[in-house]
């Protein structure tokens, strides 16, 4: 499984030139290549520095992206949101409406910078990685009833039991609304999913009649180097690319939330109490 990067492999894309007194920034597509559906999708992406590499985002400065055919006729704009990553760096996301699968051109403007872009967006008409609207796979994850030693199957330094208590397979046919993270906090190469996951158990106190589940990815995550790491059945049945990834499930089982890498608060908090008794 490749581990996420959000958006540290830069190849293909194209800077946008220099001019007047703002500064340049390049865009790069922060979520995983080629697993962006057809219809409704959120879409990650970084702006940088074309001079310093340093990244853009920022609470306080308003962007936009406009989606684009492949000619670069431009389709629709939508507004962005901040997201943080990691330090001081963050991401934008928006919530767009992919017509159909293809290639299409990115442009992004934001306050104080030169347009960047255009960055191409590959999207699928059958993405690995579960879509909304979907069944969620019945996958069979370790429980702390098979292992109550939690460091065997969380690399959590501080586990919630409760997100151990059910089976990903148990979580999304009973008939409760589940949310479930794939999550490895001592091995997450990007470093989001220690704060992903503690996101998710903050909201796991709020809600009551909703099932949480924590996956490791890994199986055996005492080995001594990353070479060693073997990758839980799960991961594949849900078709995971990159890690973390946070599902949220209605009491049908149906997928009904899907966020990579990382996430504000309240898209998460929305997602829950969409679903949520």
């Amino acid at each position: 499984m490749k581990k996420l990067a959000l958006g540290i492999a830069l190849a293909g894309l194209l800077v946008t030139a220099c001019g007047g007194s703002q500064v340049s920034a390049f865009a790069v597509v922060a979520s995983s290549n080629g697993n962006i559906g057809v219809g409704d999708q959120r879409v990650l992406l970084a702006l940088i520095d074309t001079e310093t590499d340093e990244f853009l985002a920022s609470e306080d400065r308003a962007a936009s992206m406009t989606l684009r055919d492949r000619n670069g006729a431009p389709i629709e704009t939508y507004p962005m949101f901040f997201v943080e990553t990691v330090g001081e760096r963050g991401l934008y996301g928006a919530n767009v409406f992919i017509p159909e699968a293809g290639t299409y051109q990115v442009t992004i403007d934001a306050d104080g910078l030169n347009t960047a872009g255009p960055v191409g967006l590959v999207t699928s008409a059958d993405p690995m990685v579960i879509q909304v609207g979907a069944p969620a796979p019945l996958s069979v994850t370790r429980t702390a009833a098979e292992y109550p030693d939690l460091s065997v199957i969380s690399s959590d330094p501080e586990p919630d039991p409760e997100m151990y208590r059910l089976s990903v397979d148990e979580a999304v046919s009973n008939g409760t609304p589940s949310v479930v993270i794939f999550a490895t906090p001592a091995w997450c190469s990007s470093q989001t999913c220690g704060p992903l996951l503690a996101q998710i158990k903050s909201l796991r106190a709020d809600w009551n009649g909703v099932d949480f589940v924590h996956v490791e990815v890994y199986d055996d995550i005492q080995v001594a180097t990353p070479e060693d790491l073997v990758t839980v059945p799960s991961v594949a049945e849900w078709g995971l690319p990159a890690e973390p990834w946070v599902f949220v499930m209605d009491s049908t089982g149906v997928v009904t939330g899907s966020f990579e890498g990382v996430a504000t608060d309240e898209e998460l908090k929305a997602a829950v109490e969409a679903v949520a008794p």
